[in-house]
């Protein structure tokens, strides 16, 4: 067992509770939380999401990050007034994730903990009453995995970063953010919040960093599930990769509702209905994807409402590529070239019960 598993059983909280809570309260097919006892209530219910949010930098120059592009004398002019900009359209996203403001948002391609609190603090996230998660990571470029939390529905027991090791002759990569917490009157949720190395020089020559993310990521959340079947894990993230991809599929081991497997893939399959997240020279598909463990699909104590998980976004959202002649993300930039979009990437969503 290596250094990240050993970890995680030792702070993981004991077994015997957690099992005797998954007694207590079972979610119905009919919607209804059985107690016990016998009483039936309607279950609470918080979205979660994540979201690429493409480059979200700060304007000011840090001799310990390659941000110089994005600072106003860089190559695409960053300045405050697109840094406003791109922050407030962020945060009008998130916040249209759900009928209530999501509960949990997993974020990717943040600069530091700054561009956070600045997030938060628009008016359209502000009445959450959000809180931040951010580690700074070896990623060269300055751009880290994080979350944003509503306190009074979220708390946080234990945080900490999983180092993916890709060996001597690569770049450092982004660690997997991991934390656990309770919902409010709600049980324990473990979350992970990924953004493997990306495809940088081909897909298949990049493919064993992802692999190795995903070896990582599934020593992770093997030790949580041995320690406790009944385990709530939600994972989510940018993976580079599509669901039917080895590192996911096979490596992680992320399988349909239909197959079996400790993991669900609630993107596998949702191609057609959804298109997916990202669309690279024409073709659409699924970067960003939520997984869950089993117990979450199939009567856990929290558990995923049928047909919520899915992509989000507006028709501001989009634009015809006129190269390609189909919709895609709208962009904050193409090149360098402004645009003054969102994010490359669609987020994706759910509705969790509890």
């Amino acid at each position: 067992m290596n250094k990240n598993a050993s970890r995680l059983i030792n702070l993981a909280v004991p077994a015997l509770f957690l099992t005797t809570l998954s007694l207590l309260f079972a979610i119905d097919r009919n919607d209804g939380l059985i107690s016990m006892e016998g009483e039936v209530r309607k279950p609470r219910e918080v979205t979660v999401g994540f979201y690429n949010v493409e480059n979200l930098f700060d304007t000011i120059n840090d001799p310990e990050k390659g941000d110089e592009d994005f600072t106003p004398s860089g190559k695409y002019g960053w300045n405050s007034k697109r840094y406003r900009e791109k922050t407030a359209k962020l945060a009008t996203v998130i916040s249209g994730m759900g009928e209530d403001l999501p509960a949990i948002v997993g974020l990717c391609e943040v600069e530091n903990e700054a561009v956070l609190r600045d997030l938060i603090a628009v008016d359209a996230l502000a009445k959450g009453k959000y809180d931040v998660i951010h580690f700074t990571s070896l990623d060269t470029r300055g751009i880290d995995a994080a979350i944003i939390y509503r306190k009074k529905i979220f708390s946080p027991e234990h945080i900490e970063t999983l180092f993916v090791n890709l060996g001597h002759d690569n770049r450092p990569t982004r660690e997997i953010l991991y934390v656990n917490g309770y919902l409010k009157g709600g049980p324990l949720l473990h979350v992970f919040v990924n953004h493997w190395p990306s495809r940088y020089g081909g897909q298949e020559a990049s493919e064993p960093n992802r692999l190795a993310a995903a070896k990582v990521l599934r020593e992770a959340t093997d030790a949580i599930i041995s320690q406790n079947q009944n385990a709530s894990v939600l994972i989510m993230g940018d993976f580079n990769d599509y669901p039917d991809n080895n590192s996911v599929s096979e490596v992680l081991s992320a399988k349909g509702a239909n197959e079996s497997g400790l993991l669900v893939n609630l993107m596998l399959g949702m191609e057609e209905e959804h298109r997916g997240t990202y669309n690279y020279r024409g073709e659409w598909g699924f970067l960003d994807q939520i997984i869950v463990s089993r117990t979450m699909v199939e009567g856990g104590p929290i558990m995923v409402k049928e047909g919520s998980a899915k992509p989000y976004s507006t028709p501001e959202m989009l634009f015809t590529d006129p190269k390609y002649g189909d919709e895609k993300p709208n962009r904050s930039y193409g090149g360098t070239e402004y645009y003054g979009g969102f994010s490359d990437h669609l987020p994706v969503h759910a509705v969790l019960l509890y």
